[in-house]
C-alpha cells in the first residue's frame, strides 16, 4: 500500500470471502485505528456482525469483472461522518478475490446541501405565506378584495362559457358607524371580525366570501341560481341578527343579491348587487333584496 499512503482518503482492501482487510493506507489507520486481518465491519463500522448490506454480494454477483465497481454515499455510525465510497473488486496477489475501496469524506458537503435544502423549504414556504397574505384581509381573514375580484372574473368567464350559474351576494353592517361612534374603532374593527367569522362558518365551502371594503362583505356562489342565493343570504342574515357579539351586543347585516345574466360583466353583476343592497338599506335594514 505504498502508493496507496501518499491518498490523502481512507484506502483499504477485503478479502471478498473472510471479510478481513487485506491492506490499509495510512489515512484509514489515522482515521479508524484498522489493522491488517481484522475483520471490516469491526474495525471500520464497530459492528460485532457483517453489514446487512454490504455490498459485496451484489458485486460478487456480477459476473463482468469489469463491472464490478459501485460508487456510493453511506454514513458511518462509528465516526458519525458521511462517505462518498468508490469499490472495485481486483484479483489479490494469491488468485483470491479482494475489495478495494477508496472512502472520501463528504460530510462537509452533505451538511452544505442539508443547509441548502433546509434554506429552499424556508424559502418555499415563506413565498407560500406571502401569496397567502398578498389575497387575505388582515383584519378579517377572510378574501380580500384582489382575491375577490379575481375570483368574480374567472366565476364570470366559467358561467358564460359553460353555461352554469352564479350569484353574487353583498352585504354590510347596519348602522356601523354608530357602532365606530360610541364604542371606537378597536370595537368596530372586533364587530366586523367577529361577523366575518360567523359568515365564513355558514357559507358552503365551494362559496368565496371576502371583505369587500369597510364594513361591507361579498359573498361569490358559484353553481347557484337565484332562489339559492336568496335561501343563503336569508340564513346568513337571520344567524347574524340572532348571534351575541362579544363586545356589542346583537347586530345586523343587510343583504343584496344579485345572479349572474349572459353577456354581463362582472362590474354589472355588481353593480345589481350593490343596488339591491341600497334597496335593503331603504326599506328599513336588516333585509335581504333581489
Amino acid at each position: 500500500m505504498a502508493a496507496q499512503d501518499a491518498i490523502p482518503f481512507p484506502v483499504y482492501v477485503v478479502h471478498a470471502d473472510t471479510l478481513k482487510l487485506l491492506a490499509v493506507n495510512t489515512a484509514m489507520r489515522k482515521r479508524s485505528g484498522s489493522v491488517v486481518g481484522g475483520l471490516c465491519y469491526k474495525e471500520i463500522y464497530g459492528q460485532d456482525v457483517p453489514c446487512m448490506h454490504c455490498p459485496l454480494v451484489e458485486m460478487m454477483a456480477k459476473k463482468d469483472m469489469s463491472r464490478r465497481k459501485m460508487v456510493f454515499e453511506l454514513f458511518n455510525e462509528a465516526d458519525d461522518r458521511w462517505y462518498q465510497m468508490e469499490e472495485t473488486l481486483i484479483p489479490w496477489h494469491d488468485g483470491t478475490v479482494a475489495k478495494y475501496s477508496i472512502a472520501v469524506d463528504v460530510t462537509a458537503l452533505k451538511e452544505t446541501q442539508n443547509a441548502l435544502v433546509e434554506a429552499h423549504a424556508e424559502l418555499a414556504l415563506t413565498s407560500r405565506q406571502l401569496e397567502r397574505l398578498a389575497i387575505t384581509d388582515q383584519l378579517t381573514g377572510l378574501s380580500n378584495r384582489r382575491r375577490l375580484d379575481d375570483t368574480l372574473t374567472s366565476e364570470v368567464q366559467r358561467a358564460e362559457r359553460y353555461g352554469t350559474t352564479l350569484s353574487a351576494i353583498i352585504c354590510d353592517v347596519d348602522r356601523f358607524k354608530d357602532i365606530n361612534d360610541l364604542h371606537g374603532h378597536q370595537v368596530g374593527d372586533a364587530v366586523l371580525t367577529e361577523m366575518a367569522q360567523v359568515l365564513k362558518d355558514n357559507v358552503r365551502h365551494l362559496d368565496t366570501v371576502g371583505r369587500w371594503g369597510g364594513e361591507e362583505f361579498a359573498i361569490i356562489c358559484p353553481e347557484t341560481a337565484e332562489d339559492g342565493a336568496l335561501t343563503l343570504a336569508e340564513k346568513l342574515r337571520g344567524t347574524i341578527a340572532g348571534h351575541d357579539l362579544s363586545v356589542a351586543g346583537r347586530k345586523t347585516m343587510s343583504f343584496g343579491v344579485a345572479t349572474f345574466r349572459p353577456g354581463e360583466t362582472v362590474t354589472d353583476l355588481i353593480r345589481r348587487a350593490d343596488k339591491a343592497l341600497y334597496r335593503a338599506k331603504e326599506k328599513g335594514r336588516n333585509r335581504v333584496e333581489t
